[in-house]
């Protein structure tokens, strides 16, 4: 009787059962070279336990990983056809951080009346309008309008250094996590989650793909200049300068 084997590769795990959750494992790290390497290197080991035969028992969530294989016995056979769909599951939709921070004597505080490369925002009666520096696409002002609903004045809309989160602040609020650099108001610290990096991802290849992603992110920051900060409770907090 003939049988149809697979040449799979090295499994970086042993058993037939492997559960962890990637949320503390960055802690000890010091630099943001360190959190790129450990990143890529976990996206190489799931990349790796998946060609190996793994698959996940349950799609992921807040860093919690189960995986699965088959017997040895079964190992020798053709085992489990792979997953057709191989990208990371990217966020819906795009979180706004309001920040409205009343001022301690010497701090350096917004005046939306020197923006020129960031929108100034009118917030009134549930909606934004666009009311000085460039022009705000109209579902970003919408989704700005559902997400402030109650908030009034001027507000300047910034971006996040890497992904689709935005941010509104208050004119005349502390500066404290950005920075107005020749006009354009930028952040000034970045917190990536690592915790919640490959959530919704249902096979190995996905969540592989989306911690490389965040590899990619982190570079990102380090590159524009940023440095790490501290890694605590799941999240990677980076520090960069005012400029972009």
């Amino acid at each position: 009787m003939s049988t149809d084997v697979i040449d799979r590769p090295a499994s970086p795990w042993t058993g037939s059962t492997f559960e962890t959750r990637h949320r503390w494992q960055l802690e000890h790290l010091t630099a943001l070279a360190e959190v790129i390497s450990a990143l890529r290197e976990l996206a190489a080991e799931l990349a790796a336990a998946h060609a190996a035969g793994w698959w996940l028992v349950a799609p992921m969530r807040g860093g919690h990983l189960l995986a699965a294989r088959p017997s040895r016995r079964q190992r020798a056979r053709v085992g489990r056809p792979a997953p057709a769909v191989t990208a990371a599951p990217c966020p819906s939709g795009w979180r706004l951080r309001v920040l409205a921070e009343p001022a301690a004597s010497g701090e350096d505080v917004l005046d939306c009346d020197v923006l020129v490369g960031t929108p100034v925002l009118h917030l009134a009666a549930g909606a934004a309008r666009c009311v000085g520096g460039p022009e705000v696409p109209p579902d970003v002002l919408e989704e700005v309008a559902r997400q402030t609903d109650g908030l009034s004045g001027r507000w300047a809309l910034t971006s996040a250094r890497v992904g689709p989160a935005r941010d509104v602040v208050a004119d005349g609020s502390a500066l404290r996590l950005h920075a107005v650099v020749q006009g354009t108001l930028v952040r000034t610290r970045e917190a990536l989650s690592f915790q919640h990096a490959a959530d919704g991802a249902s096979t190995l290849e996905q969540a592989a793909v989306a911690y490389a992603r965040l590899a990619d992110a982190t570079e990102t920051l380090a590159v524009a200049g940023g440095h790490l900060e501290a890694v605590d409770d799941g999240f990677v907090h980076v520090r960069l300068a005012g400029g972009r």
